[in-house]
């Protein structure tokens, strides 16, 4: 009999073909109870990692080292902000079956090939090898995410070059697309016109932590300058519109609107809203995302359409992903939009599959919204504990060929062999009571059990005999 509980580095020794990686999906956080999240975060979860197979069947093209998010199934357009998008999905929906952090490094080699003379990557790319754009510029909201990610994939794959590739591309991002005041600029290559036209949907005050933690050099343009700049941009964009609280497609540098339209450019304002409200209990973040909530609230989700007309709340024809899951991340501002928040999630799941942009917002704000979407630079209190306590109610115990196991609450148990595919499972479901398996028929050798519960999951080692 051989039998131990080991890390995610010992596992690696033990030769698993998928890497083990650190906050495998589902998290399911609470985010320290900074946000009130869907009533059933399992079957959310389940649902989302659906979609999420869809969307990289559909939507992921590689080409040897490289590979493209593509604008649509079967285009050969690629934008920048998919780039973003891409990298930021596989970190949050790798797990202990199957880590895409290949996939990550293949979408991060696509940026890096297309970079410009400024190290930001070229907005708008055909053919996986072939630029679009004459002016050869860059596009922040893309530049952005993209950081967030390597620096999320830092904590998700424990490799240190994510973290000197995020600095490199915020010092980058600092240099060519922000103001020295704080403002950011749409892109590296717009010039003057940059310093009086915004888009607020580019901005992320999710991120300035982790920006100000990692480029420690600019720690205080970034956590109080940037801060600051946007989110006063942020505000008088919505307090224009009294009657919805959204915010602008785009607007000038004091956040007067352009247009009047919360439209596809600012689609993605609230989930950027929302995240520092749920990483960070952004009051300022809250109490945007409480006015927004009140007239969300009083449209059904299969009637939510835009664009919208941000000042008499006049609804647009087009319902789909972006405007039903965009809007429904306001809702977790307060508990009273529970059945409204898990309404509008039951809408964008009978929306089905749907093109690039909708698809990919639809993942987006259903992570935020499920808890599969934490800050893991510092998981939440509550969900450590929520760990340390799964681990010590949940043991095994192999005597012979019977594993016995004591496990609390919803759980999952897998075999798996060592090369990361799952040989059967053992468990799933509530354990009220000590549970006993035979693994009589299986061959002799080196097996992994994972055991997944609510909010952690342990992997052990088992030699069969």
């Amino acid at each position: 009999m051989n039998f131990k509980m080991v890390g995610a580095a010992a596992l690696m020794v033990f030769g698993l073909a998928q890497a083990v990686v650190n906050f495998p999906f589902p998290q399911m956080s609470d985010y320290g109870g900074n946000a009130t999240l869907l009533s059933d975060k399992a079957a959310a979860s389940e649902q989302l990692k659906q979609q999420f197979l869809y969307w990289k069947k559909a939507m992921y093209n590689e080409s040897g080292d490289i590979a493209g998010i593509r604008s649509d199934p079967g285009s050969d357009a690629y934008f920048s902000e998919g780039v973003g998008y891409g990298m930021l999905l596989m970190v949050y929906f790798s797990d202990n079956t199957t880590s895409y952090q290949a996939e990550f490094d293949k979408i991060w080699n696509f940026y890096k090939k297309f970079e410009n003379e400024n190290g930001l990557m070229i907005w708008k790319i055909g053919n996986l090898s072939e630029s679009w754009d004459a002016g050869n510029g860059a596009a922040l909201d893309g530049d952005i995410d993209a950081a967030a990610a390597l620096i999320m994939a830092y904590y998700q794959f424990g490799d240190e070059k994510y973290k000197e590739d995020a600095k490199k591309l915020i010092q980058s991002m600092k240099k060519y697309e922000f103001e020295s005041n704080g403002l950011h600029l749409p892109g590296d290559k717009w010039g003057d016109a940059a310093l009086n036209r915004k888009n607020p949907g580019y901005f992320d005050p999710a991120y300035m932590p982790l920006f100000a933690a990692v480029d420690v050099e600019n720690a205080e343009f970034w956590s109080k300058t940037a801060y600051e700049a946007n989110m006063n941009l942020y505000e008088k964009s919505a307090s224009d519109a009294p009657s919805t609280g959204l915010i602008d497609d785009w607007t000038d540098k004091n956040g007067n609107s352009e247009d009047d339209y919360y439209s596809y450019d600012a689609s993605r304002a609230p989930w950027r809203n929302a995240k520092a409200v749920c990483w960070h209990g952004d009051q300022r973040a809250l109490a945007l995302d409480k006015k927004m909530a009140e007239f969300v609230s009083t449209v059904s989700a299969a009637s939510m359409s835009g664009p919208v007309m941000r000042r008499s709340g006049s609804l647009g024809n087009d319902h789909n992903s972006t405007f039903v899951t965009s809007l429904m991340t306001a809702l977790i501002s307060d508990s009273k939009y529970q059945a409204k928040l898990d309404e509008y999630w039951k809408e964008a799941v009978a929306l089905g599959d749907e093109n690039y942009f909708n698809q990919s917002l639809k993942l987006l704000n259903g992570l935020l919204v499920s808890g599969n979407m934490p800050n893991l630079s510092a998981p939440t209190s509550s969900t450590s504990v929520a760990k340390k306590k799964a681990l010590v109610q949940s043991s095994l115990k192999l005597n012979g060929r019977v594993l016995e196991m004591n496990l609390s609450g919803k759980t999952r148990v897998d075999l798996m062999s060592v090369s990361g595919q799952i040989v059967k499972n053992l468990w799933n479901g509530n354990a009220d009571a000590p549970v006993s398996v035979s693994l009589e028929n299986l061959p002799s050798g080196l097996y992994v059990a994972r055991v997944q519960g609510a909010s952690s999951t342990s992997i052990h080692k088992i030699h069969l005999k």
